[in-house]
């Protein structure tokens, strides 16, 4: 019976092969065993062999990450863009085992065992899943540095998160903060304006900081820019809010400086409607966040609210990590 491993195909690479050459065909290789047309049914045709052999060809001492010494037993690729195709690379399409050394860099005429591998080289789209993986697999040293990136993870994992802590607070007296001993040096608690204290002492022992009808005392908080905070993405400045009741719906304003010298790069949130706490926002454009090193200063002021109480509930910045 014929070899079956010898068989005409239109080779996918080279575009013209030639006797001795390596070739790839779809997913195989094999070996052209003459010029494209030679003996094949059509001009484009080559006889190619996929079979189990050893053969002499050209192989190079590089792999994906630069060049690298071919060692007996490694395995070889077959990369179609380079000259000559077969290296230790191992994007490409596999071709076989290497039965000689090549020095880094060098090329080299080698025995290269052939070994035929139906659907072996590049994996498609989706194909290696948590079954194909063992578990703990994917170890440190096989992640370069800096590889994984905010780009890679999901929306939630790529956004950073700084909280500004109701307790950490400060009140703005005369555009400071207040001297010791006056409202405990700035610290809100159930005797300042506005209050801290819980929703009810006896059920509901959440804490939320108040404005009482009318008031409109400022609030700051400093923070400390994260080295992740990716100075070219927007920074959002988040609370939750609800009023006491329906009449009002003021906005707060939300003053935001970085460092020295600075103008105010916040402005008005959406307006606080309604008795059900609800997220309200206030964008920091991109433009007007520093690179790390850096910090700022946030201050909410409310807007007028002559008749219901103003309550915030918790307050925080995001960011896009880098």
């Amino acid at each position: 019976m014929d070899d079956t491993y010898r068989v005409n195909v239109v080779c996918s690479n080279p575009t013209t092969p030639l006797s001795g050459e390596p070739i790839r065909y779809g997913m195989l290789t094999g070996v052209a065993l003459g010029n494209e047309g030679g003996g094949g049914n059509i001009a484009t045709e080559t006889s190619v062999d996929f079979g189990p052999r050893a053969w002499t060809l050209s192989v190079k001492g590089i792999n994906d990450s630069g060049n690298s010494a071919v060692a007996v037993g490694d395995a070889i690729f077959y990369v179609d863009a380079d000259t000559p195709h077969l290296s230790k690379k191992s994007s490409g399409y596999f071709f076989g085992i290497a039965n000689a050394i090549v020095t880094t860099g060098a090329t080299a005429t080698i025995e290269v065992f052939h070994v035929p591998s139906p659907g072996a080289g590049t994996l498609g789209s989706g194909t290696v899943g948590a079954t194909n993986l063992a578990t703990d697999s994917v170890t440190t040293p096989k992640i370069a540095d800096d590889q994984v990136t905010a780009g890679k993870l999901t929306n939630t994992l790529a956004t950073g998160f700084i909280a500004l802590s109701l307790a950490q607070a400060r009140l703005i007296a005369t555009n400071d903060i207040a001297a010791k001993n006056a409202t405990d040096g700035g610290l809100i608690s159930l005797d300042t304006d506005p209050t801290l204290k819980r929703v009810n002492g006896a059920t509901d022992k959440k804490l939320r900081m108040s404005w009482a009808a009318s008031s409109v005392i400022p609030v700051t908080w400093d923070v400390t820019y994260p080295p992740d905070l990716d100075d070219t993405v927007d920074v959002t400045v988040c609370f939750l809010a609800a009023m006491a009741g329906a009449t009002d719906t003021p906005t707060v304003a939300v003053a935001y400086f970085e460092g020295l010298g600075d103008t105010n790069a916040g402005g008005a949130s959406g307006a606080v409607t309604g008795t059900t706490i609800t997220k309200y926002t206030r964008t920091i454009t991109a433009a007007n966040i520093g690179v790390y090193p850096n910090g700022a200063s946030i201050e909410f002021v409310p807007g007028a609210h002559t008749t219901d109480a103003l309550h915030v509930y918790a307050a925080w910045l995001e960011y896009a990590r880098k």
